[in-house]
This record gives C-alpha cells, sequence and structure tokens, in this order.
C-alpha cells in the first residue's frame, strides 16, 4: 500500500514562494498559495497572518516576494480573502512597514 501524501500548508508554500534564497519569483508556489487559501475554510485569516508577518521581514527579498505573493492573491481570490485583507488586523501590519521607526525619531529629537 502506497503512503497517501498530505496536502502541502500555506505555510510550507509562503515559505518556498518568498524564499530569500530564491533568485527569481517562484510562481508555481506563489500561484500555489493563492489556490490553496480558496480551497481551505481557514485559508484567507492563516494566510494574512502569514503574509503580514512575510512583509515585515528585514530581509528585503523575502519581503518583496511577499508582496507579490499578496498582489497575485488579490488578483485571483475572491471575496473572503479579500475581506481577511481590509480588516484592521491586517492593515495595521501593513502600516507598521510604512511608518517611522520610533528609535529614528529618538535620533532626530536630539537634534532639534
Amino acid at each position: 500500500m502506497e503512503p497517501t501524501m498530505e496536502p502541502e500548508t500555506l505555510e510550507a508554500r509562503i515559505n518556498r514562494a518568498t524564499n530569500p534564497l530564491n533568485k527569481e519569483l517562484n510562481w508555481a508556489s506563489i500561484n500555489g498559495f493563492c489556490e490553496q487559501l480558496n480551497e481551505d475554510f481557514e485559508g484567507p485569516p492563516l494566510a494574512t497572518r502569514l503574509l503580514a508577518h512575510k512583509i515585515q521581514s528585514p530581509q528585503e527579498w523575502e519581503a518583496i516576494q511577499a508582496l507579490t505573493v499578496l498582489e497575485t492573491c488579490m488578483k485571483s481570490c475572491g471575496k473572503r480573502f479579500h475581506d481577511e485583507v481590509g480588516k484592521f488586523r491586517f492593515l495595521n501590519e501593513l502600516i507598521k512597514v510604512v511608518s517611522p521607526k520610533v528609535g529614528w525619531l529618538v535620533g532626530d529629537m536630539g537634534t532639534l
């Protein structure tokens, strides 16, 4: 009897799609992530948590790949994913990426 293969997790797919060692975008993993999040009942909330974490990565290439995954999912996923992206929890995580860092502000205050 052959062992049955377990379906790949969203975590595994996002890790492969955003691997900092990727030399180019891994479209198979990106599209697989988007397809799977649509199929799983808990896919959209889990996907947004995973994406928020990856987008905040200190490794620029990993963050850029995560933004590409987000863009692809926004174009190819449905209302459930769009609703999760529109929630305060996810948007607040994106705001953290573009907001000035506290250390930077404190450093400037010394020159005033």
